[in-house]
C-alpha cells in the first residue's frame, strides 16, 4: 500500500528537492503538496493546495484528508544565509505556523509528522573534539535556533497530545546546486577564482548535509517504524575544515585553489566589522554532528559521499514545474 505523503514548502530548496524524489519512487508513495496561493504546482502527479501561509490558520481539511506522513519542510530563505530577520516573523512562520499545521494534522488522523528544524537549537559552535548529539542538551544562541526550540517543543506537546508520532530532524547547511546559503557564496568565490587570504583554516570542522542526503534521510524517517517520537541529527558523516571545502570545491569544479595565509584573528575582526559575523563562524569555528543514532537505530548511512555531493553541487537545479495563477 502507497504511503500518502504531505509535503510542505514544495517550492523551496528542500521542498522541491523531496518531491522530485518521491516522484521517482511512484510505486511506494502518493504525493501531495502545499503551496502558497498563486502558486500551483504543474505536474499531472502531483496534488497541490494552494493556501495562505499556515500563521493565517488557512482550512488544510482538504489538503491532510487521508494522509500518512506529513513533511514540514518549509523554511524561511533569508534565515539561510544570514540576512537578519525580525524575532517577531520568526515566530510567526516557525512557531504558530508550526503549532497550526500540527494541530490540523492531528485533528486530520495523520500518524506521522516530520518536523525539519536546524542544527542551532543545539548551539552556534563547538569546542575542539566535541560534538553535538541527538540527545544533548539544547542551547541555542541566535533568534533562529531560539524559535525553532519553541516550534520543536509546541509540536511535541500537540503529538503527545494527540498521539501523533513525531520526528524531529536537525540538519546543518545544506548544500547542493544552486543552492541560497554562504555555500553558495563559496562557490562562486572558487568559480572565479579569487585570491583569498584563508590559507590557515585548516584547524576547524563543520558537518554539512548534502540536498539528496537530506532527502534520503528525510524520506527514511517518514516510514521507518523506528524513527517515531526520535530526535536525529544529519549531515553527510564527513567533517571538513575550510581549506577542505574550498580545496575540494576548486577540484569537482575545475577551478584553482587560490588561497594565501593570514592570521585569522585580524580576518575575524574585520568580518565582525563589516557586518559578516556568520561568515566569521563558517570559516573559522567549528560545528560537529554525530550521526551515529542514525546507523544504529534506522541502519542509515549517507548513500552520497561527500566528494560526489561537491561535484553535483556544480550541475543545475532540477525544479518543479509551478504556474501562476490569480489569486
Amino acid at each position: 500500500m502507497k504511503t500518502k505523503i504531505l509535503i510542505t514548502g514544495c517550492c523551496g530548496y528542500v521542498g522541491n528537492a523531496m518531491v522530485l524524489d518521491l516522484l521517482k519512487r511512484k510505486k511506494e508513495f502518493d504525493v501531495r503538496v502545499t503551496s502558497r496561493i498563486g502558486k500551483m504546482v504543474d505536474h499531472p502527479e502531483i496534488l497541490c493546495f494552494c493556501c495562505e501561509p499556515f500563521e493565517e490558520r488557512p482550512n488544510l481539511r482538504e489538503a491532510l484528508e487521508g494522509v500518512d506522513v506529513v513533511v514540514h519542510a518549509s523554511a524561511l530563505e533569508k534565515a539561510n544565509h544570514g540576512t537578519p530577520v525580525e524575532i517577531s516573523t520568526l515566530q510567526r512562520i516557525f512557531v504558530l505556523g508550526s503549532v497550526y499545521l500540527a494541530q490540523a494534522a492531528a485533528q486530520a488522523g495523520v500518524k506521522r509528522f516530520v518536523f525539519l528544524s536546524t542544527i542551532e537549537v543545539d548551539g552556534e559552535v563547538t569546542p575542539p573534539g566535541k560534538k553535538f548529539y541527538a540527545d544533548s542538551v539544547p542551547r541555542p544562541k541566535l533568534a533562529l535556533g531560539k524559535t525553532m526550540l519553541a516550534a520543536e517543543r509546541e509540536v511535541r506537546k500537540i503529538a503527545e497530545e494527540s498521539k501523533m508520532e513525531l520526528v524531529i530532524v536537525r540538519c546543518p547547511m545544506v548544500y547542493g546546486p544552486e543552492c541560497s546559503n554562504l555555500f553558495r557564496v563559496v562557490q562562486l568565490m572558487v568559480q572565479f577564482c579569487l585570491p583569498l587570504p584563508l590559507g590557515s583554516t585548516g584547524d576547524n570542522e563543520r558537518s554539512l548535509v548534502s540536498i539528496d542526503n537530506l532527502v534520503d534521510f528525510l524520506r527514511c524517517v517518514s516510514v521507518h517504524e523506528k524513527a517515531a517520537n526520535e530526535v536525529f541529527l544529519v549531515s553527510d558523516g564527513q567533517d571538513l575544515s575550510t581549506l577542505q571545502i574550498f580545496k575540494l570545491l576548486a577540484r569537482t569544479g575545475h577551478r584553482p585553489c587560490m588561497l594565501w595565509p593570514f592570521p585569522k584573528k585580524l580576518l575575524s575582526l574585520f568580518n565582525s566589522y563589516i557586518g559578516r559575523r556568520t561568515w566569521g563562524e563558517f570559516f573559522f569555528e567549528s560545528r560537529v554532528e554525530d550521526i551515529t543514532k542514525n546507523r544504529l537505530l534506522l541502519n542509515w548511512i549517507p548513500p552520497i559521499s561527500v566528494e560526489e555531493a561537491f561535484a553535483r553541487s556544480w550541475y543545475k537545479k532540477e525544479k518543479l514545474s509551478v504556474r501562476k495563477e490569480e489569486g
